[in-house]
């Protein structure tokens, strides 16, 4: 078993240098996206809207800030002060101008390039995290955070790279840059989420931008400062998101639901286990994939359940699921995507890195019943995970799950006393 889980960890951390480096390509994914994403029901009334850039200001103004303004606004960002009207005008128009300028397909300050849509971003990423740095004065940044979310809106409406290279930047703001000699971590901007909910929200919204979206959400629910309130707001519009995916792309199933487990809440402001409810319900929905639910059992893992939670419910569902994905399994053992499925179920248990506190194990529950549940899938969970590999698990493992499903059954599968009763008892088995 040691050697089966250390395996899969070198290959997740294979995947995870993988995503860092096609992070670098994103506009790359969003194409591909974007060409899967019109036979997925994400698409604007009008698809030809997908191919129209639509510039926001003239090439006249872009070259006439560029001239006159751009040297002031630098150096106005760079310092952090404000102490005017003037110089709050002054970072309104340097927000508009280099939001606007990925509006355009040519470089209006050379019209004989086009837009490079990765450099323009990482400029504005750039001068942020300069904008006080010296100083320690950090109000011109903040100004130009929220006057950038405000432009950024704007272009969710655009040519399909605009769009996308929007709701990327959104994603990636900081209010506060990662400070390893004074040990300070990286602080998302929160007010990025006001556009990001609106994306999930756009039924019309492409879905390679609601998946940068839904991201965005994760990463503020992870690094950000949200108030719990705020926290309880986004977890309800992602669930309700969420519900309604079933028909959409396995990717925004999947995005949607690490953001959900991203916000760090199990309850709404009613004490309603609304987080806890969702997962639940998704992972036992058997018209949604095996990737999506087992991501949903992963992220279960990352709540802060406390002692009242019905951990005996949460439990049984995880080992019920992959009671149904070995028979899947066994079906068809080369399938590519079982390893990183039966991944999630582990991680649903004991987090990838043991300093991390997410998984059963690391949460305020009773860890009896948790150990007793992970003693039934670690075993086929280590079979399948050996690298090279792919053994169909045998009958009596098989016997032995199917048992303690019946012995183990829950009293009744609601997850708080508010919530009607599932007809037939049949939440966790997918019915």
């Amino acid at each position: 078993m040691r050697q089966s889980i250390c395996s899969y960890q070198a290959v997740s951390g294979i995947e995870m240098l993988t995503a860092r480096v096609c992070r670098h390509s994103l506009l790359a994914v969003g194409l591909l996206l974007c060409s899967s994403s019109l036979l997925l029901g994400q698409q604007p009334a009008d698809p030809n809207a997908l191919n129209v850039y639509k510039e926001l200001m003239s090439p006249d103004e872009a070259v006439n800030f560029r001239k006159n303004k751009l040297r002031d606004f630098d150096k106005l960002l760079r310092g952090g002060k404000i102490s005017s009207a003037e110089d709050k005008k002054l970072i309104a128009e340097g927000a508009k101008y280099h939001v606007y300028l990925m509006t355009f397909k040519q470089d209006p300050n050379k019209p004989e390039n086009e837009t490079d849509l990765n450099k323009l971003r990482a400029n504005i990423l750039r001068d942020i995290n300069f904008s006080g740095k010296i100083s320690g004065n950090y109000q011109a940044r903040e100004l130009y955070l929220e006057e950038l979310t405000k432009r950024a809106q704007d272009l969710l409406n655009n040519h399909r790279l605009v769009r996308f290279s929007a709701a990327v930047l959104l994603s990636q703001l900081d209010l506060r840059d990662e400070d390893r000699q004074k040990k300070k971590e990286r602080v998302a901007y929160t007010l990025a989420y006001v556009p990001l909910v609106k994306v999930l929200n756009d039924k019309s919204q492409t879905t390679e931008v609601k998946i940068v979206a839904a991201n965005g959400l994760a990463r503020i629910g992870q690094t950000g400062n949200p108030t719990n309130q705020l926290r309880v707001k986004i977890a309800e519009e992602i669930i309700d998101e969420l519900m309604q995916s079933v028909n959409e792309f396995s990717w925004y199933q999947r995005s949607l639901i690490n953001a959900l487990g991203s916000m760090g809440i199990t309850d709404n402001l009613a004490r309603q286990p609304i987080v806890t409810d969702a997962l639940l319900k998704v992972m036992s929905n058997a018209k949604r994939t095996w990737e999506v639910r087992s991501t949903a059992a992963e992220n279960l893992g990352k709540l802060p359940l406390k002692a009242n939670a019905d951990i005996k419910l949460i439990t049984y569902s995880i080992v019920d699921l992959t009671r149904k994905m070995i028979q899947a399994y066994n079906g068809n053992p080369n399938a590519f995507f079982w390893k990183r499925c039966f991944w999630n179920v582990y991680l649903a248990f004991k987090p990838e890195n043991a300093a991390d506190n997410t998984g059963l194990f690391k949460q305020q529950v009773n860890q009896t019943v948790v150990n007793d549940a992970y003693k039934q899938v670690i075993k086929p969970i280590s079979a399948i995970l050996q690298p090279g590999v792919n053994p169909k698990i045998n009958a009596e493992t098989i016997k032995g799950m199917d048992d303690w499903l019946k012995k183990n059954l829950p009293k009744n599968f609601r997850v708080a006393p508010v919530q009607a009763k599932p007809q037939n008892q049949q939440v966790a088995e997918g019915k």
